[in-house]
C-alpha cells in the first residue's frame, strides 16, 4: 500500500476501523502487522508500506479503533529493482517496532514516536489562518523592472515578465511575455514559499495586480473600469492578458475569465489591506518555516531608486494571518518556527519521495494558544522572535545568502545561526503546550 495510509485524511476511516466490506457486513479487518518501507530504495515511485490483516467477525459491542500494531521498520538500499528475497535479506535492516494510533484535532495517524501529551487542541488560530491568492498565470502578473542608465520613473516604471515566471511557465504559456508600463498604484509585493526563511525572507517579488483597496478588502479592476477611470497603461496590460488568456485556454476560457482565475475562492479580495503585520508560513515542505511581513514597509530598490508597493498580497503557496499587534505577530512566528512544533507535526504530514511535504493547517491542530500580552511566556517568545528576525534581516542585507540557490540549504544555515535562540524557544514552547 502507499505509505499515505499512515497519515492522509482520505485513509482516516481505515486507520480507525470505521468500515465494512461491501457485501459481507458482518465481518471487518483486524490489523495484525505493519511494515514501514519508506526508507527502502529502489522500490516504488511513492513511499510504501505493507499492512497485514485478518478478516474477522465484527463484534458490535466493541468500540472500533486500533490502539497499536506490531510491525517493522525496514531500511536499506537494494542492488536493483525487483530484487529477490535473498538479495533483499542481505541488503536490508529490519527493526521491530510498535505503531501507535493517535488523534490530533481532526487528524489521525500512526507513528512509532512516543506521543507527547498536549493540552486540548485545535489552536485558536486554526479558523483565522487562510491560504493566499492564486496569482496565475505567473507570466501575466509577476514582473521585473527593466533598468535604465537614464533612471526610471517610479510612478510609471518599465516592466516585463519576470525571468522565473517565464522559466517555470506551463507549456501553453511558454511564449507569453509582457512588456510595457503600468501605473505604480497597481504594483504589489509578494513572496513564494521558496523565498521563505525562518524569521525572514529573500527579496520580495513584484506583481502587477488589477486591484484597489476598498475599506477592509480589495476589489478587482476590470478592463472596462480601467478604461473608464483613465488608467491607460493598465488598460494595455489587461487587453493583452485577456487576449492571451483566451488564446492559451481556448474554449476553457469561456468557463472562467482571467479575473475569476486571479481571484479564485476570493483569494485576493478577501485579503485586508489595513493590517500592519502578516504572519505567513509555507503550505508544504519538509520543515515548517514562518516569518512576519510588516506590510506597510514593503518597497523595491531598483538601481538606487525606490518603488513603493501598494501592499503585500499573500500567495497561494503560503498561509497567512493578519494582526495590528506587533507582539502577537512575532509570538506566532516564533511558535511556528520552533523545532518542537516541527517535530510534532511530522507524523501528521503526508510524505513524498523526498520526505514530509504537506503542512496546510495541520500545525494548527496543535494547541497553540491565543496571544496574551499579560502572559510572561508569550511576551518572552515575542521578544525572541523580534531578536531572531533582526538577526536574519541583517544577515540577508549583508549578502549572507550569496550565490546559494537551494532554499533548503539557506534554511539550514539560518537554523544553525539561530541554534542558541531556537533551543531557548523550545524550552518555553514545550512547557506552554503541555
Amino acid at each position: 500500500l502507499p505509505r499515505s495510509i499512515f497519515s492522509s485524511d482520505q485513509h482516516d476511516r481505515l486507520r480507525k476501523g470505521h468500515f465494512n466490506f461491501c457485501e459481507d457486513t458482518d465481518n471487518t479487518l483486524s490489523f495484525s502487522e505493519l511494515w514501514d518501507c519508506q526508507d527502502v530504495t529502489p522500490l516504488f515511485k511513492v513511499p510504501s508500506c505493507v499492512l497485514i490483516a485478518d478478516k474477522v467477525e465484527e463484534d458490535k459491542n466493541i468500540e472500533k479503533g486500533h490502539p497499536s500494531i506490531q510491525g517493522q521498520k525496514i531500511n536499506g538500499n537494494l542492488n536493483r529493482k525487483n530484487a529477490s528475497l535473498m538479495e533483499a535479506e542481505e541488503s536490508l535492516d529490519i527493526i521491530d517496532v510498535e505503531f501507535s494510533f493517535n488523534i490530533r484535532g481532526a487528524h489521525s495517524y500512526w507513528t512509532t514516536e512516543k506521543e507527547v501529551i498536549l493540552a486540548e487542541g485545535p489552536s485558536y488560530y486554526k479558523p483565522r489562518f487562510a491560504q493566499g491568492a492564486t496569482i496565475v498565470p505567473r507570466s501575466f502578473w509577476f514582473v521585473k523592472v527593466k533598468p535604465s542608465s537614464l533612471g526610471i520613473n517610479p510612478n510609471l516604471p518599465p516592466l516585463e515578465t519576470a525571468d522565473r515566471a517565464r522559466r517555470f511557465a506551463k507549456d501553453a504559456y511558454k511564449d507569453v511575455i509582457f512588456k510595457g508600463t503600468v501605473e505604480s498604484r497597481f504594483l504589489y509585493a509578494t513572496i513564494l514559499s521558496t523565498d521563505l526563511l525562518p524569521f525572514g525572507n529573500l527579496d520580495y517579488r513584484m506583481v502587477v495586480l488589477p486591484i484597489m483597496p476598498s475599506e477592509n478588502k480589495y476589489r478587482l479592476i476590470t478592463l472596462e473600469e480601467a478604461e473608464n477611470s483613465g488608467y491607460i497603461h493598465l488598460v494595455q496590460w489587461l487587453e493583452k492578458a485577456e487576449n492571451d488568456w483566451s488564446r492559451c485556454r481556448g474554449s476553457k476560457s469561456e468557463t472562467m475569465n482571467i479575473y475569476e482565475r486571479l481571484d479564485r475562492v476570493r483569494g485576493i479580495t478577501r485579503q485586508n489591506p489595513n493590517f500592519m503585520y502578516r504572519v505567513i508560513y509555507n503550505t508544504s515542505g519538509t520543515f515548517l518555516t514562518a516569518s512576519v511581513i510588516e506590510i506597510q514597509d514593503v518597497s523595491f530598490k531598483i538601481s538606487g531608486q525606490t518603488i513603493n508597493s501598494r501592499g503585500y498580497i499573500a500567495d497561494c503557496k503560503t498561509y497567512f494571518y493578519d494582526t495590528n499587534e506587533k507582539s502577537e505577530a512575532y509570538f506566532l512566528t516564533t511558535l511556528l518556527n520552533s523545532p518542537i512544533i516541527n517535530k510534532l507535526i511530522k507524523p501528521m504530514q503526508s510524505r513524498g519521495l523526498w520526505g514530509p511535504r504537506d503542512i496546510c493547517k495541520t500545525v494548527l491542530e496543535l494547541p497553540i494558544p491565543q496571544f496574551d500580552a499579560e502572559n510572561p511566556q508569550h511576551r518572552q517568545l515575542a521578544e525572541l522572535g523580534q531578536a531572531c528576525t533582526a538577526k536574519v534581516r541583517q544577515w540577508v542585507d549583508n549578502g549572507g545568502p550569496g550565490n546559494i540557490r537551494s532554499i533548503g540549504k539557506l534554511r539550514r544555515i539560518v537554523r544553525e545561526m539561530l541554534k542558541g535562540e531556537l533551543k531557548e524557544i523550545d524550552g518555553v514552547v514545550e512547557g506552554m503546550l503541555e
